[in-house]
């Protein structure tokens, strides 16, 4: 094939340089098992940057066209590219449909609270688990030794707080650790990276929507695997192991070493987002999904934002030398570094105080998980939730055919707010599920918010089932 190719019209660079390769497959000009250029020889060749040349292969890849060979290259697929994925126009549609439902589910979670509503759908913890004077406290110490050292910036981080981090992990040195304005940055990061790599994104579901949405923000489309189970091929896969989110179950260790065991054969990168493990209040931990995982192929992601203090920001990623020497790069280019004094706080309090802030959080959690557990039971027949062992949420299923979008609007007539089902989902799926968080409240409000609950639910049940796709659902 002459692949000094000549590129015209408005069309993306990158989906000209897909249709090109993909023109030649079928002309004949490229054969099954032949190799392509790599992405830096033909990006310098047709004067295009690597990341044209990265999501052309990538769509060429998801359409069955191309298929790379880790440490070898890559090659014009054997067989004939799949059908359901040969028309990109289709993956287009796709996302705008998802793009369009999750707008209006945005819209719905977004309606006023009425005045006093028991609020059951935060997933942070309350403000008043800090006690008062607790920030001046580790600002003052945090300052009290040369202040200067405060006064630059880090893409990587204080060291302080990256040799903090490091410490609480065995195995983990400092120069593993990226410190990152929260875990979501450090998907962000992730995000920018896989792309360029050409690496598809596989993430759980049920899950906090915020995950998918870092990928799907700088053009990868997410797809979703069931919680706990890998998918196929080379991929990001996105895990949250540990009192998960929305479900707060906990996975087990023959599951996480079935992802391991995957990421072993499939050249897949694990990125265990254990940002609730900290919070164990009952039952025995399993392994560290990324203590499992193969070296090179895993990340930990985690903040002090679930056990601490959600506006402190303080938030990092683990992985091995080369990818942090990788991500690097984009954080250089996102933000340059993150605030050096919210960093010394942290660090602060990461060697002095977090130990016992720890203790008195799980018996925080523990408490109002119990009060959640006890007053279930008044849930009408056929309902169901989880049990967890820690953290700070739990799951609930409704008998078929209910809606627990539906729920969320009667819920809120009553003074309660929940986290629907669909809003964990990128294509709206568990209808009949909603997610309780149980850190915002007193026992006694939890009782009674669940109480709310269930007559609401029962109201459902009188008006019957609904079959729309949206969940909606009308009733005259």
């Amino acid at each position: 094939m002459d692949w000094n190719l000549r590129f015209r019209g408005d069309a993306p660079l990158y989906r000209q340089l897909a249709g090109a390769i993909s023109s030649a497959v079928e002309a004949g000009r490229l054969k099954p098992g032949d190799r392509v250029p790599s992405v830096a020889d033909l990006a310098k060749r047709l004067k295009l940057s690597k990341i044209t040349v990265v999501k052309a292969y990538g769509e060429l890849e998801r359409r069955g066209v191309l298929s790379s060979q880790v440490g070898r290259g890559t090659f014009v697929a054997e067989g004939p590219a799949r059908p359901t994925e040969a028309r990109p126009e289709i993956t287009r549609s796709i996302r705008k449909l998802r793009e369009t439902y999750a707008r209006g589910l945005r819209e719905i979670l977004s309606l006023d609270r009425p005045p006093g509503t028991l609020n059951l759908a935060a997933g942070v913890p309350h403000p008043g688990t800090v006690p008062d004077g607790t920030l001046e406290r580790l600002t003052k110490v945090a300052l009290a030794k040369n202040p200067r050292r405060l006064h630059e910036f880090s893409a990587s981080g204080l060291p302080e707080l990256r040799e903090a981090i490091a410490a609480r992990h065995p195995g983990v040195a400092s120069d593993q650790v990226l410190v990152t304005n929260g875990s979501q940055q450090a998907l962000n990061l992730l995000a920018c990276w896989a792309l360029e790599e050409g690496r598809p994104v596989a993430c759980e579901t049920p899950t906090f929507t915020g995950v998918p949405g870092s990928f799907q923000i700088v053009g990868h489309s997410v797809e979703s695997v069931p919680w706990g189970r890998p998918p196929s091929g080379r991929a990001l896969l996105y895990v949250c192991p540990d009192f998960h989110n929305p479900t707060g179950q906990t996975l087990g260790e023959e599951d996480r070493r079935a992802i391991a065991e995957w990421a072993q054969r499939n050249d897949g990168l694990v990125v265990s987002d254990e940002i609730f493990r900290d919070l164990r209040f009952a039952g025995q931990a399993p392994p560290s999904l990324y203590s499992l995982a193969p070296p090179g192929r895993r990340v930990m992601v985690g903040s002090l934002s679930k056990t601490f203090m959600t506006g402190l920001r303080a938030g990092f990623l683990i992985a091995d030398r080369p990818l942090v020497q990788d991500l690097l790069a984009y954080k250089r280019y996102m933000d340059l570094g993150g605030p050096a004094l919210t960093q010394a706080v942290a660090a602060v309090f990461l060697r002095d105080g977090y130990e016992d802030h720890l203790v008195g959080m799980r018996e925080y959690y523990r408490v109002r998980r119990d009060a959640v557990l006890k007053a279930l039971p008044g849930m009408p027949e056929g309902t169901t939730w989880t049990k967890p062992e820690g953290g700070s949420q739990m799951w609930v299923t409704l008998p078929r055919g209910l809606s627990s979008i539906r729920l969320y609007l009667l819920a809120l007539e009553r003074g309660v707010a929940i986290s629907p089902g669909p809003a964990h989902d990128i294509d709206g799926r568990f209808v009949n599920c909603f997610r309780i968080g149980y850190g915002h409240l007193a026992p006694e409000e939890l009782k009674d918010a669940v109480g709310r609950l269930a007559e609401a639910v029962k109201t459902l049940l009188r008006q019957g089932p609904v079959e729309s796709a949206t969940g909606l659902g009308i009733h005259v």
